[in-house]
């Protein structure tokens, strides 16, 4: 393939990351698949989507079953990944669950955070509802993809996650127009099994293979065809035959594999493509060796990335990875990344699985190579080598994000603080949030002072820069930390600094009307939770401390104050 006919500056290769609707054009070889996963997804109020890691769950959804549902108008929400989101801190409404917060964030990016928080699955999917010509709810297509990150024993706490997962269920048991699909890797399919079984659902499981050779090569073909190579037969045929290959120790390669990953195609296509640009070479090279050294060229891109991403050496992911690729098909057992003492933490272990290099056994009790084709690679692999295109570092508040959801508390607050200590200093919007992070992790600690502290600092730059309600949010979490450490007079100054503040978020009345029923004045909270039930956002959460309230004043309720 020559520089002439490369015709797309980012090729037909989407690399590490999964296919969007935007690259339906290039997802090829899943037609069938789209086909049966929409059939189900249509059909049943629960389906699940499962296979093992990399084989395109995430993309079949977002690049084929999403699009097709979309083309035919139906009501499908919004999809990514699950964050936490310091724009609504947690001590504003700590009553609920963070993944429920989280989702609907996703689901209505447009309403967060001055709507959504504080409303249940259910209450949000009612607001949301809209019917067809003969006045039936119309379907609402869901999806919560990598269920398995809510399914790990690393993520905490697990009544957390339990109680998020049992409100999801419940609101698919009683909301008939919503149609939930779920993604998981197979390694968890039996303990998503046992929970969907306790649900009275009708429900349906969908799974994703590897392709054949034969569709891999066809794909590949058509790809490059559509991307103007001349030569996309031939190259088709060399790429997936790369894939199939694999030398471990010895020169000779071992017997090819009956299936084709299609991360490993993804990935090494992507490879391989930028270098036939940046060089004008053939697309795929004749020595395999070269091959080898481009793969050990991407391997330390990225477990410099996972270094970065878990504030590590480059040397831990390498050596255990290393002792897996050693392993073969034995593995590794779990207990290498469960000790309190190691750097090789679950964390890092997930990244490396979430990048599909490992991936565990059936049973879960050890991790293996995911491609043997990268023994080879691996072994010819510096641990301090980084990729050509490797950043110099993750984003500060997208990793305290994702550690904060992921229940690495510790690494969350390392990411915040290296951010602020950043030069140049972050815009004030990204200092602000990554001051309010920090509160949030002191408020969950118990560590109210310090919560306080933060969120009256974040106050400070929100107010800098004119963001009105971001500071109300700030003031109601400050308040709350003021009162239950003690500061009653403080905490009452925030609250109705905060309240003055308040139009139409209902969200943040629910917020106030908590303070100020912690603060032992109920029907000043009742007043103000009122409020927050007529504009609806926060309605669930009002609704549930209002009972409450007046079941403790009529003296019947054993419940404590929030």
């Amino acid at each position: 393939m020559t520089r002439a006919a490369i015709v797309h500056a980012h090729g037909p290769f989407v690399g590490a990351r999964p296919f969007r609707a935007q690259d339906r054009r290039h997802f090829l070889g899943r037609s069938s698949e789209t086909e049966e996963l929409v059939r189900s997804w249509s059909r049943h109020r629960l389906t699940v989507l499962h296979g093992d890691n990399g084989v395109g769950k995430t993309s079949l959804v977002r690049a084929g079953a999403v699009p097709t549902l979309t083309d035919r108008g139906s009501t499908v929400l919004p999809q990514g990944e699950l964050r936490f989101d310091p724009g609504f801190p947690a001590a504003i409404l700590p009553g609920q669950n963070p993944y429920s917060r989280a989702l609907l964030a996703l689901w209505s990016p447009s309403e967060f955070p001055t709507h959504g928080p504080g409303t249940s699955i259910s209450d949000y999917l009612r607001t949301h509802e809209s019917t067809d010509r003969q006045g039936l709810p119309r379907p609402v297509f869901a999806v919560l993809d990598q269920t398995e990150l809510l399914l790990r024993r690393s993520v905490a706490p697990e009544p957390v996650r339990r109680d998020f997962l049992d409100e999801l269920f419940t609101a698919v048991e009683h909301r008939t127009d919503l149609h939930l699909l779920l993604t998981v890797r197979t390694q968890h399919l039996d303990e998503l099994r046992r929970l969907v079984e306790k649900r009275e659902v009708d429900h349906a499981e969908v799974r994703l293979t590897p392709f054949a050779p034969g569709t891999a090569t066809d794909v590949v073909a058509r790809a490059l065809a559509l991307a103007g190579s001349r030569t996309a037969a031939r190259d088709a045929d060399l790429l997936v035959d790369q894939t199939r290959t694999a030398r471990d120790a010895g020169p000779r390669p071992g017997p090819p594999k009956d299936t084709v990953e299609p991360a490993l195609l993804q990935f090494l296509g992507r490879a391989l493509w930028e270098r036939a640009s940046e060089s004008g070479a053939a697309l795929v090279p004749d020595a395999d060796s070269e091959v080898d050294r481009l793969l050990t060229e991407r391997l330390a891109g990225v477990l410099a990335e996972v270094a970065d991403e878990h504030l590590v050496s480059p040397e831990v992911p390498y050596a255990w990875l290393r002792a897996v690729a050693g392993a073969g098909p034995r593995g590794v057992g779990r207990p290498a990344c469960e000790d309190p003492d190691s750097e090789l933490t679950p964390g890092v272990v997930h990244a490396l699985e979430d990048r599909h290099l490992v991936t565990a056994n059936r049973d879960g009790s050890a991790y293996l190579l995911r491609h043997p084709k990268l023994a080879g690679p691996l072994a010819s692999l510096s641990p301090f080598a980084r990729g050509p295109s490797t950043p110099s570092g993750p984003d500060p508040l997208e990793a305290a994000r994702a550690a904060h959801t992921r229940g690495e508390t510790a690494l969350a607050a390392e990411h915040a603080r290296r951010g602020l200590g950043d030069r140049p200093v972050p815009n004030p919007r990204e200092r602000a949030l990554l001051t309010a992070l920090l509160g949030d992790l002191a408020f969950e600690r118990g560590d109210h002072l310090a919560a306080a502290a933060h969120y009256a600092d974040a106050a400070r730059q929100r107010e800098a820069v004119g963001d009105g309600a971001a500071v109300s949010r700030l003031l109601v979490a400050e308040a709350r930390n003021r009162l239950m450490a003690g500061e009653r007079s403080a905490g009452l100054t925030g609250v109705a600094a905060a309240e003055g503040r308040v139009h139409a978020d209902p969200s943040l009345r629910a917020g106030i009307g908590q303070v100020l029923w912690l603060a032992g004045q109920g029907s000043s909270a009742l007043d103000v939770l009122e409020g927050a039930m007529v504009g609806g956002g926060g309605i669930t959460e009002a609704r549930r401390t209002r009972g409450e309230i007046r079941a403790e004043q009529r003296g019947t309720s054993g419940k404590g104050r929030n």
